[in-house]
């Protein structure tokens, strides 16, 4: 409740802080889950795949075109489901996928030297580089993983923030019950507004630009966490 324009200033400074706390902490809690489930799927679609192929029931090419094929469905997938900011990172790392024939030329060449054409190849070589492509396929980028991995620790420390300033809120409220609903309801609006603005500034900024996409989501939760606390009062 806002006693004055002392009290009114404070509260505010509160809402918009807790808006862009709680952006972060879905940020970085959602994206590095997300990657998490890439990198697992792909590795079970690259093991699905070896024992394919050790059993007969397909060929080394067919498995790596396959690999190829799911390997972008699985990332355009969980890019789809990542944060503005996690699809803006994605996109600057990656902006899509490589055909079968960028991979095969790439990993012939990484393995026989650029001066030996693919064609030129024996079949047993040339099988050599599709299973190349159908195991890289099972595999994410490590340096990316283990910053991942760092954020989704910071991201459960921010969380653990955004809810100690509701818990301490309602705590001194003196009504405790309608401070909980009006927590609840800045949470909520902050992390709306979040995700709106940094589509929104990727939108404007294009793809693959993380910088404005962080300053759009934190511009867009602190403006919507305002407005849900003073609509609320």
């Amino acid at each position: 409740m806002k006693n004055d324009n002392g009290q009114d200033v404070f509260e505010d400074a509160i809402n918009m802080l807790q808006g862009d706390v709680t952006t972060a902490a879905a940020r970085l809690t959602i994206d590095p889950n997300l990657r998490l489930e890439y990198s697992r799927r792909i590795k079970e679609m690259s093991d699905s795949l070896k024992e394919k192929v050790a059993n007969g029931s397909t060929t080394w090419k067919q498995a790596a075109q396959e690999a190829q094929e799911t390997r972008n469905v699985i990332m355009d997938l969980i890019r789809q489901r990542s944060t503005p900011l996690g699809q803006a990172m994605a996109h600057q790392l990656k902006a899509t996928g490589k055909t079968l024939e960028e991979l095969v030329i790439k990993k012939a060449t990484s393995m026989y030297g650029k001066h030996i054409p693919f064609e030129a190849l024996s079949a047993e070589q040339q099988n050599s580089v599709y299973a190349n492509i159908v195991e890289s396929a099972g595999r994410s980028n490590s340096a990316v993983n283990q910053r991942m991995g760092t954020l989704s620790r910071v991201g459960k420390g921010l969380l653990f923030l955004s809810i100690a300033i509701s818990i301490c809120e309602v705590y001194n409220a003196d009504d405790k019950l309608n401070e909980a609903g009006r927590q609840t309801f800045i949470m909520g609006s902050g992390l709306a507004g979040g995700w709106a603005g940094g589509a929104a500034a990727g939108l404007v900024c294009g793809p693959g630009a993380p910088v404005c996409v962080i300053v759009g989501g934190f511009i867009g939760g602190a403006l919507a966490a305002w407005g849900a606390g003073n609509l609320w009062s």
